[in-house]
């Protein structure tokens, strides 16, 4: 769009602001122009108190002389398309242009748009008011054919039909000439050549036919140039098909498909090689694994591995709240036969359960990760639920599965399905909440066994308090559950500031000290107990009052709310039956005791899972190795979890945590069963702590044949000190018990162990003096309130 009158802008803007300022001084003698003025100066007069100056003001910036502006005051026209634009029209404006011999109607835009400088500057002046239509018209046209010049001979050539058609598929308004440029340059383009073409490549059995595309341009193509680029293309074409060839060698490309070889054509050069190294790869690990599916027993079926499925087991579920029997009636049933063995998600747990068997007349052995009693002549075994392993080959008259909600856990989950899978017995008993029926159906009904449901009621009321509580308004014989062990310390220190006598339980404490903190607070040495969550699982407390420090807990991703669950396992430990009449449930303020009260009285969610976790033995991984030359036992473990025919209803997991350890000892210059071995050994204190630090080392020693001597442990008084090295030891006595000739300082370790136990629980049990009266009643308190915030 040219310039009004050919002039530069500034000049035709203060020729129009002149001519308004002699207008408006000759009409109103009180106008007073303003000093300085922007480039849009018609503005600032728009708020004028002299009626019309705004109008008038727009008009002499839009290119009118004064006559016209004069009429324009005196005979209003709302249809008028000058006075649509001077009184802020909100409608549309559209203008009719001849694009080279077609007329075809553009829109502007709303009728204020004219009023921006790129548009008003250019106008031509109307000297009288019906010129301005025609010099709108005038504009735009000069606007478009120079911006469409490009098309000028193209279109000159077409039909009229042509023409029509290709301006029917463009989007008149002038605002989007760009847009309306280059998609009228490409329907010229697909008017005149035949852009879409088919590639026909070939070799042998192997025929590819792509279709193609000349791509879109900015510019006319000339017969030439498309030419020029389809034979282009199909050289680049042809020239990536021999590479395909090549790097495929005696690889049969044809068991991709036509669909992904495409896809593949159009990577470049590196990426398609790339990825025809990984097609070969993939196609040798189904060949490869066909043959392991269809010549390996160890490969069918999941659920058909085990000799269980020669029985028809009953299932008997004791399922309720916590604090409702049922782990004490699995394990009366258990006392009841000649041959049982009780299964538990912890170590603690396990042990709890041999000396209740052993005081009730029944001999009973302890097989855990880091420790064994085996009593001579004895009829039943406690055991952690990844220890069955060892003993699902026997025959037993019972098998009690305690927690069996933890199959549906993410980490440890395999381990329940194979014990409920594999367990050789009539009769198999479990213990859980009610929210894990669904599962047990389906995986009842898979290993083809009869399922009875026993359900459990609470043995003593359990109530949510009506009103928070505060630290010191804990009464003696209460606990308070907080969810990280830096939360628990801060805790304990704020009570024992206040006299209190206290007690704590968290994850990363042994057996030995949770046991001991917790005789504390049943023996009364304790008044309170602090913990976190791992008080739901395990430990049977006399408390009568459960408070909650906060309803969220980090999860190991973020910050979350506790589920229903969470709050009905953790809260129903108050009142313990025997020990008290009913139990109570609070929090520390109003809004947690007001989160607790819901979470607790909401119906539990159902978890009914469609696909049940499994793992590979060593003799799977072991067998992947060899049939397919593969010597990293991550990689291994892939492949059997890509490949492995389960079925629809078990799925092989890794989980991240285990993946990562593996990674760390994945050497493939030690023998895949050692390295298993280890990866197998649970890492407490992650892997960045001294216990998976110290295991590479051991691996590597063991690996040179060389025995692994326990290491000297430096036995300071600083709690993470002693936890930490205490990781060490255990982590030491789990290698033991699998490779006893290689770790055989057990007595030495066993003895650090219960020096570590003791240090820890002796650092627990430290008291902190109290405070002052006036201390105590804003110190700890006020470090609550901001450790809370």
């Amino acid at each position: 769009m040219a310039k009004a009158g050919g002039k530069p802008y500034k000049s035709v803007r203060l020729e129009r602001l002149a001519r308004f300022i002699e207008w408006a001084s000759a009409r109103h003698p009180d106008f007073v122009a303003k000093k300085h003025h922007q480039e849009k100066w018609y503005m600032p007069y728009i708020g004028y108190p002299m009626p019309g100056l705004g109008r008038a003001a727009k008009a002499f910036w839009l290119g009118l002389h004064a006559e016209a502006v004069d009429a324009l005051m005196a005979e209003p026209d709302a249809d008028e398309l000058l006075d649509r634009v001077v009184a802020r029209d909100l409608g549309e404006i559209a203008c009719d242009v001849d694009v080279f011999g077609t007329t075809k109607t553009f829109t502007l835009g709303s009728p204020a748009h004219l009023l921006e400088p790129e548009w008003a500057l250019r106008l031509e002046d109307s000297p009288r008011r019906g010129d301005f239509p025609g010099t709108l018209q005038r504009a735009v046209q000069s606007h478009v054919r120079s911006r469409l010049q490009l098309l000028e001979r193209p279109f000159a050539e077409m039909d009229e039909d042509s023409r029509q058609r290709c301006l029917a598929r463009v989007r008149p308004e002038v605002e989007r000439l760009d847009e309306f440029l280059a998609r009228a340059i490409e329907i010229v383009n697909e008017t005149r050549h035949e852009l879409r073409y088919v590639v026909e490549l070939r070799q042998g059995d192997l025929r590819l036919e792509i279709q193609r595309r000349v791509p879109r341009h900015d510019q006319l193509l000339s017969d030439a140039e498309v030419a020029r680029y389809k034979a282009d293309d199909r050289q680049m074409l042809e020239e990536k098909f021999a590479l395909m060839r090549e790097h495929a060698g005696d690889f049969d490309l044809l068991q991709l498909g036509h669909k992904r070889l495409i896809e593949l054509l159009q990577l470049e050069p590196r990426k398609l090689r790339r990825a025809i190294t990984l097609a070969r790869r993939e196609h040798a690990e189904r060949m490869a694994f066909a043959v392991l599916l269809e010549n390996d027993p160890r490969f069918a079926h999941y659920h058909e591995l085990y000799p269980a499925r020669r029985l028809t087991r009953q299932w008997v579920a004791y399922l309720g709240p916590t604090n409702s029997g049922k782990t004490h009636r699995s394990i009366e049933a258990m006392t009841a036969v000649r041959h049982g063995i009780y299964l538990s998600p912890l170590r603690l747990m396990a042990l709890e359960n041999q000396e209740r068997l052993e005081a009730m007349g029944v001999p009973c052995s302890l097989v855990t990760g880091e420790e064994q009693i085996i009593r001579e002549g004895a009829t039943h075994f406690c055991c952690t639920v990844e220890e069955f392993a060892r003993f699902r080959g026997q025959h037993w008259d019972a098998v009690v599965v305690d927690e069996v909600q933890m199959l549906a856990d993410g980490q440890r989950g395999w381990a329940w399905v194979d014990a409920l899978v594999s367990a050789y017995t009539p009769r198999l008993l479990m213990t859980g909440p009610a929210l894990i029926e669904p599962s047990l159906r389906t995986l009842c009904a898979l290993c083809g066994d009869q399922l009875k449901i026993e359900r459990t009621r609470r043995l003593s009321p359990v109530e949510v308090a009506r009103r928070a509580t505060t630290l010191n308004g804990l009464e003696p014989g209460s606990m308070l559950v907080a969810f990280s062990r830096k939360t628990v310390l801060e805790l304990k220190g704020m009570l024992e500031t206040t006299g209190k006598r206290v007690s704590v339980v968290y994850g990363a404490l042994s057996p030995e000290v949770r046991r001991e903190q917790a005789r504390r607070f049943r023996e009364g040495e304790a008044d309170l107990m602090v913990a976190t969550d791992a008080v739901g699982m395990g430990l049977n407390l006399p408390a009568h009052t459960l408070c909650f420090y906060t309803e969220e807990k980090f999860d190991g991703i973020q910050n979350r709310q506790l589920n229903v669950q969470e709050v009905k396992q953790i809260g129903g430990r108050a009142g313990r039956f025997g020990h008290h009449d009913e139990g109570t449930i609070t929090a520390l303020d109003p809004q947690t005791l007001r989160a607790i009260r819901q979470l607790f009285h909401s119906p539990d969610r159902p978890v009914s899972l469609a696909q049940f976790q499994v793992r590979p033995s060593i003799e799977h991984l072991s067998a992947i190795s060899e049939q397919m030359n593969e010597p990293s036992l991550l990689r291994a473990w892939l492949t059997f979890n890509r490949n492995i025919n389960y079925g629809a209803e078990f799925v092989s997991v890794l989980p991240d945590e285990l993946a990562e350890w593996i990674g760390l000892i994945d050497d493939p210059k030690i023998p895949l069963w050692l390295r298993w071995i280890f990866a197998c050994t649970p890492i407490r204190g992650g892997l960045e702590g001294p216990a998976a630090h110290a295991a590479q080392q051991w691996l590597k020693r063991v690996a040179a044949g060389r025995s692994v001597e326990l290491p000297r442990l430096l036995l300071r008084n600083d709690l993470s000190s002693l936890e930490t090295s205490l990781h060490v030891v255990e982590t030491y006595l789990h290698l033991a018990r699998t490779l006893p000739d290689r770790f055989a300082q057990v007595e030495q370790a066993e003895e650090q162990r219960t020096l570590l136990n003791q240090a820890i629980t002796r650092e627990l049990s430290r008291q902190r003096r109290p405070r002052h009266a006036k201390q105590r009643t804003g110190g700890p308190l006020r470090r609550e309130r901001q450790a809370r915030r």
